[in-house]
């Protein structure tokens, strides 16, 4: 059976597009963290929509499972099979075009598996900026990004990917070809299809094409960095600095002490920022439409009403300096995997309700595993935490297991308590199915399988993800 599939993909793709020897397709079949390995039966790299339509079209006619794989950089199992030697692999690594920027409208239409950085790099040449801004930006695609509505660092000032999306070409569960492309920012003529595909995984279509809102390149940036001697300060004096500089502001990270030995540790920094350590420190970065000096003016003005807050600040003296600090917050995701033994989450939680969020689940998570190192970074200024542990790695694998699991799911209830969200930015994938089953209504979950059957009436894309099929 194998063997007749291969070869009608073959005639669709062209033998050079398609991989079916395991050893090869490894890479392709694991997902990012390591959780996941299922084999799949290959991996084909459509060139363009005609022939991602073609084989769609093949295997909803054959019912043949497909998994849509952008960078493989998704965090909860969505990107790579979920049973073994039952799904193809689509990739998109070929479909990378960028086909027109419009400098008068603000937008760009690409193709799916274009790399964000490449993006990025494109318009900086133009004097023209695309917002997003992730850990993975050199290897992740847009396609996938879309497909997770990814945030990053700059979601405080522009909003997720789904807020940077304009239209969108996809194909459906069936072959068939949806295009809404439409340049207009205003466009309420019906329902947003391109709302629905956000976030939805590749579960409901394969994103072949994305028309993006663009802005003019800002004219310089400030960034500092700031120590704080606890949490309840450093959210604090966010809030201050939110309030009096929100027209600039586009990043706020939460950086506990933490970070900075697991980075000395494993060889991602050569030495701590500051002399002194502290708990809590925050990195702001603020996009400027105006000159440096301008802009410090007002922010020397302004420090005296901030300034009770901080114990201490970091100006970079230079350009490398900045990039140094913001190269230290990307690198943080690759140094804290080298762990073998961590407790991931990505959460969002209310601002006013962050501190004793914290509390809470230090506290009863300590009763459970004393000696556990909790590590929360990130995205403060939108709620969204990651809230880490590393396990001692003393611990015995099958109780690490057993112990990461448990945690997960206290996480997950206690955040659900406190009014927050289960899962920020990531995604469900596979991951967070029993999550979302618990603490989604009947209703909605159903309401979900609904339009799956619209979009997927075979139920192809991307099995296992989201929900069981």
């Amino acid at each position: 059976m194998n063997k007749k599939l291969f070869e009608q993909l073959k005639l669709i793709v062209g033998e050079k597009n398609i991989i079916t020897n395991q050893n090869d397709l490894e890479k392709y079949n694991k997902d990012w963290r390591g959780f996941y390995n299922n084999k799949s039966l290959c991996v084909i790299f459509p060139e363009n929509v005609s022939i991602l339509k073609q084989i769609v079209k093949y295997c909803f006619a054959k019912n043949i499972k497909i998994v849509p794989q952008a960078g493989n950089t998704s965090l909860t199992g969505a990107s790579v099979p979920t049973y073994n030697n039952k799904e193809i692999i689509i990739n998109f690594y070929k479909m990378n075009k960028i086909i027109e920027i419009d400098k008068s409208n603000l937008t760009i239409l690409v193709e799916s598996g274009l790399i964000l950085n490449q993006l990025k790099e494109c318009l900086d040449k133009e004097n023209l900026y695309f917002p997003i801004d992730l850990s993975s930006s050199g290897s992740c695609m847009i396609g996938g990004n879309i497909a997770t509505n990814a945030g990053g660092i700059n979601a405080l000032k522009y909003g997720s990917m789904k807020d940077n999306v304009i239209g969108l070409e996809i194909v459906s569960g069936d072959g068939s070809i949806l295009t809404s492309l439409s340049k207009m920012k205003k466009n309420n003529s019906g329902y947003d299809l391109k709302s629905i595909i956000c976030n939805s995984e590749g579960t409901l279509g394969l994103i072949s094409k994305a028309l993006l809102k663009i802005y003019p390149k800002p004219s310089d940036s400030f960034t500092f960095f700031a120590a704080y001697k606890n949490l309840k300060v450093s959210i604090d004096s966010f809030k201050q600095i939110r309030d009096l500089f929100y027209d600039k502001l586009e990043s706020a990270e939460l950086i506990p002490n933490l970070s900075f030995d697991i980075c000395l540790k494993n060889n991602y920094l050569k030495k701590h920022f500051f002399k002194k350590e502290l708990p809590w420190y925050i990195m702001f970065r603020f996009n400027l439409y105006e000159s440096k000096n301008k802009f410090y003016n007002r922010f020397e003005d302004q420090f005296k009403l901030i300034s009770d807050n901080i114990s201490d600040i970091l100006i970079p003296n230079s350009i490398d300096q900045e990039k140094k600090i913001w190269k230290f917050r990307d690198d943080l995701v690759e140094a804290y995997k080298i762990n073998s033994k961590v407790i991931t989450n990505d959460i969002s939680i209310p601002l006013n309700r962050m501190e004793e969020f914290f509390n809470v689940a230090e506290d009863n998570i300590k009763k459970i595993l004393p000696n556990i190192q909790f590590h929360p970074f990130g995205h403060i200024g939108d709620g969204n935490i990651h809230f880490n542990m590393i396990v001692p790695q003393s611990i015995s694998s099958e109780s690490y297991i057993q112990i990461r699991d448990n945690i997960y799911f206290y996480i997950n209830s206690l955040v659900e308590d406190f009014g927050g969200s289960f899962s920020a930015e990531h995604g469900i994938g596979q991951i967070k199915k029993t999550s979302l089953l618990k603490f989604k209504s009947t209703n909605e979950i159903d309401l979900m399988k609904n339009l799956k059957k619209v979009f997927d009436p075979k139920s192809i894309l991307n099995p296992g993800k989201i929900f069981d099929d």
